[in-house]
């Protein structure tokens, strides 16, 4: 597991960067951190170009659950813009499309840095 999470409270947002084998548990420990620390209505840049691994269907399914959990507790989380290619990217994009209505989360999935900061700078 290699995450690297930095909070930017100037800009309110958190910037996590993932490389080799990630699991289920260490994305909901990234989650988990950013309602701890209150961060949760901060953006979230989550670059997993380098990532090796691609979560399952049902991994991805019960991780949007938690965060609809998280936000019943919390209120609406901040947006949030990963970076992805390969298998991640096309997976990502189809469950957060089917699944993420459920939470009302803001999730996109970009294929480079800069679309992705374009956007979370969009008001």
């Amino acid at each position: 597991m290699s995450i690297h999470y930095v909070r930017d409270d100037a800009h309110k947002r958190i910037i996590v960067t993932t490389w080799g084998e990630i699991g289920l548990d260490d994305i909901v420990g990234i989650v988990d951190r950013q309602a701890r620390d209150r961060t949760w209505s901060y953006a979230m840049l989550y670059d997993a170009r380098a990532s090796a691994s691609t979560p399952t269907t049902d991994e991805m399914r019960r991780l949007v659950l938690h965060i609809g959990a998280l936000t019943t507790a919390h209120g609406p989380r901040g947006p949030v813009a990963i970076v992805a290619n390969g298998p991640l990217l096309e997976k990502a994009e189809r469950v957060y499309a089917s699944l993420g209505t459920l939470t009302g989360l803001n999730v996109r999935v970009f294929t480079t840095l800069v679309e992705a900061e374009r956007w979370l700078q969009t008001p």
